[in-house]
C-alpha cells in the first residue's frame, strides 16, 4: 500500500467499511471485481495499492504520510508510531530489510556520515533515538515528548533532545 491506511469494505463498493490497513502492509489477493481487490477478509480499492515488487526512487518519500500521527512506542502504523518504525516501514515499503530498533538499525546501516556533511535522507541516530533528514536543516522523527511525529530543523533538534535528555548524536548513516 502506498497510501497512510486504506479501508477493507465488505463488499466491492464503497458503503460498507469493516477495517483499515496500514501503510506498508502486504497483502494476498484472491480476486478482483471491477476497481477492487478481494482479500480474505473483505474489499479494497486498487488505487491504493503498488506491486510487491515495488521502489520509489527516493527510499523515504513517503515518510511525511506520518506527520501528526501519533507517537506510541512500539506502534508501527497510522493509529501510532515510534521512531525507529517510522523509519523501518518507508525502507521496507522500499522491499529493503531494516532492523526494528534504532541499537540495530546503526549496526545494520555501515556507511557513517559527519553531522556537517548532512543531506536528505541521512539518518540521524542518538542513543535510543532516530530521525531522518528531510533536507540538510530538517528533519522528521516520532518524537515521544512531543507526542506525534513531526518536522524540525536538525540543530534545533540536536540541541533540545541533548538539553532535555543529555543525548549527544552517536551517528549519521547515509543508505
Amino acid at each position: 500500500m502506498h497510501v497512510l491506511k486504506t479501508k477493507i469494505y465488505k463488499f466491492p463498493n464503497k458503503k460498507k467499511k469493516i477495517d483499515e490497513l496500514s501503510f506498508g502492509s502486504k497483502i494476498r489477493a484472491e480476486g478482483r471485481k471491477s476497481q477492487f481487490i478481494k482479500l480474505r477478509k473483505g474489499w479494497i480499492d486498487q488505487k491504493d495499492l503498488k506491486p510487491i515488487g515495488y521502489k520509489e526512487r527516493n527510499i523515504f518519500s513517503k515518510i511525511g504520510l506520518f506527520k501528526n500521527i501519533k507517537y506510541k512506542w512500539g506502534g508501527k502504523s497510522f493509529k501510532g508510531i515510534d521512531c525507529s518504525a517510522l523509519i523501518q516501514v518507508c525502507i521496507n515499503f522500499n522491499n529493503k530489510n531494516c532492523p526494528r530498533d534504532a541499537r540495530d538499525q546503526i549496526k545494520y546501516f555501515k556507511k557513517n556520515i559527519n553531522l556537517k556533511n548532512i543531506k536528505k535522507n541521512d539518518i540521524i541516530y542518538w542513543k535510543g533515538h532516530v530521525a531522518v533528514a528531510v533536507s540538510g536543516k530538517r528533519l522528521i522523527h516520532a518524537y515521544g515528548p512531543m507526542k506525534k511525529t513531526l518536522f524540525m530543523g536538525i540543530n534545533q533538534t540536536i540541541k533540545k533532545i541533548y538539553n532535555t535528555a543529555n543525548l549527544k548524536v552517536t551517528a549519521v548513516k547515509r543508505l
